[in-house]
């Protein structure tokens, strides 16, 4: 495999997927997609194997051994599907190296570029931004979804007027708003989004780089989603071994595909304490089979383990908020409430209800600073 870098200008691949996305993001007032209408006997067929009640690991209040059990227990299983202890495996011995750029003076904090080999021949870039003063810092994580921009969104670093408009106007600069609150902040690129993991020669997979990624990715008992917790773990191992940082309080958040990356990696990584999921936080498909995420989001097994809301469960007891925009039209709202009330229920057998929220922005498929920065900035103070 080729060392991986940033795509410049993104391939036919990731602009069938955005173009697939502006379509919904361009008609936010338009009614909601019918996500059933698949033909009858389809349906009925989808619905009896997706059916409640068949999935080994979905929390219920008599699971043997209580919440402590299932959390154990659905996480390690969780691990295995993500293809989590192979990846360890196969990269037994490897050190990540990263490489720190030249320091640029933004004001209330620098910026920097960088780089983390998280296997070998795998380089990740990402920003690095760190707020003047002596910390020690709380550290955020901000992986990025399906944006031709992808981290440089994130970091506030702006390829045009345009770009930097809608940033500003969807509160996409996250990390810049991290700093800015006095967060190291870290803007990763996104494996197999941002960065080319395997080109889609002779547009094999529909000229998809995602799906040619994630593709090869099950082919090797891999996924691509576990591809990427384990890049934001390394990452995180990097980042809370500097001096400067507050090792109790971690925050990661993402919108879209990076939402995917952020709910899978808490219930993965106990040292993220504060995780915001935004416009991704739903359940897997409608009751009758519509797959509402990417390809590149998919888990094989998933729905004979769990569903979204028992992902998002495993990060109990620690602080979830998931954001999801009422004109987003690529989820169903009904699955969306349904799937954070059965959330909602697995932080209560926790003993902790307060620290699942859902809620609502009033837009599409976006950022939501005044929903998620109260969220967050509450539970890292009940850290300190």
């Amino acid at each position: 495999m080729h060392p991986i870098e940033v795509a410049p200008a993104r391939a036919a691949g990731l602009m069938t997927c955005l173009l697939l996305l502006a379509s919904t993001l361009s008609a936010q007032d338009d009614p909601p997609r019918d996500f059933d209408n698949y033909p009858p006997a389809v349906a009925a067929h989808l619905t009896r194997i997706y059916a409640d009640g068949q999935q080994a690991y979905s929390y219920r209040d008599d699971f043997p051994g209580g919440f402590d059990r299932w959390s154990k227990d659905a996480r390690a299983e969780l691990s295995r599907l993500l293809g989590l202890p192979k990846i360890a495996r196969q990269n037994e011995g490897h050190r990540p190296e990263v490489k720190l750029g030249e320091v640029e003076d933004c004001g209330e904090f620098t910026r920097r570029r960088a780089t983390i080999e998280t296997e070998p021949n795998v380089v990740i870039p990402f920003w690095l931004l760190v707020p003047k003063g002596d910390g020690p810092f709380p550290v955020g994580i901000f992986p990025h979804g399906h944006d031709s921009s992808g981290h440089d969104t994130t970091a506030g670093v702006y390829h045009d007027e345009a770009h930097r408009r809608r940033a500003l106007e969807e509160d996409r600069d996250v990390a810049v708003q991290a700093a800015k609150r006095g967060m190291l902040a870290i803007a990763p690129a996104t494996r197999g989004i941002a960065v080319d993991g395997v080109p889609d020669l002779k547009d094999r997979h529909g000229g998809r780089y995602c799906r040619s990624h994630v593709v090869h990715c099950l082919l090797a008992g891999r996924t691509a989603i576990g591809e990427r917790v384990w890049d934001m773990q390394r990452l995180l191992d990097w980042a809370l071994a500097r001096d400067d940082v507050d090792k109790s309080r971690v925050l990661m958040m993402g919108n879209s595909g990076g939402g995917m990356v952020t709910l899978y990696a808490a219930a993965c990584e106990p040292r993220i304490t504060v995780a915001v999921p935004s416009c991704s936080f739903s359940t897997v498909t409608s009751p009758t089979g519509y797959v509402y995420h990417c390809d590149c989001n998919l888990v094989p097994g998933i729905l004979a383990w769990g569903d979204l809301y028992d992902v998002a469960g495993l990060a109990a007891p620690r602080h979830l908020l998931a954001v999801n925009g009422r004109h987003d039209g690529l989820h169903s709202p009904e699955d969306i409430e349904r799937s954070a009330r059965r959330a909602k229920a697995i932080f209560a057998a926790a003993g902790c209800p307060e620290r699942f929220e859902h809620r609502w922005g009033e837009q599409g498929h976006r950022f939501y600073a005044d929903l998620m920065w109260p969220f967050v900035q509450q539970a890292l103070e009940k850290r300190q």
